[in-house]
């Protein structure tokens, strides 16, 4: 995911790059063919990723109703980095309405926020004003644990 305008700009870049490396590729009759086309489709696969990439940058920036779609738990760290985004805030200004010092949420984004506490984690969806939900679900039981689990068997002598 791109997380600011910084990454936005050089996927854009890398994008303008493929494009004239596709074309070197395409038109390299120096090589073998099989090769050739191997090296295309790694990099249309390659292009293709970073294009949906800046499509989704370009759609967060454009949102006109704010709105965050629902989610897995597991994804809830890139909503931090969609509101900033939605809300036009550089990396600065958001740090600073999260309290943090501008180079922690550079660490934060840098690793998908997995080393935020989750107590700094509802801080700061508290301070973005968003609320968490649990939905209905049906609870599946637990597998039973058995005793013999921990024990060790001993082999016959």
């Amino acid at each position: 995911m791109i997380k600011n305008e910084k990454q936005y700009k050089i996927s854009k870049k890398k994008l303008k790059g493929l494009a004239q490396q596709m074309d070197k590729v395409g038109n390299d009759k120096s090589q073998a063919p099989l090769r050739n086309q191997l090296l295309l489709a790694s990099l249309a696969d390659t292009r293709q990723v970073l294009e949906e990439e800046v499509a989704v940058y370009d759609s967060l920036k454009k949102n006109k109703k704010p709105t965050l779609k629902e989610r897995l738990i597991s994804e809830l760290p890139s909503i931090i980095t969609e509101y900033k985004i939605i809300s036009g805030l550089t990396q600065k200004e958001f740090s600073e309405k999260l309290g943090l010092k501008e180079q922690q949420l550079q660490r934060y984004e840098a690793d998908n926020f997995k080393s935020v506490t989750f107590k700094n984690l509802l801080r700061f969806f508290d301070i973005m004003g968003l609320e968490i939900r649990i939905k209905e679900t049906k609870l599946k039981k637990a597998a039973p644990h058995h005793k013999s689990a921990g024990k060790r068997t001993q082999l016959p002598a």
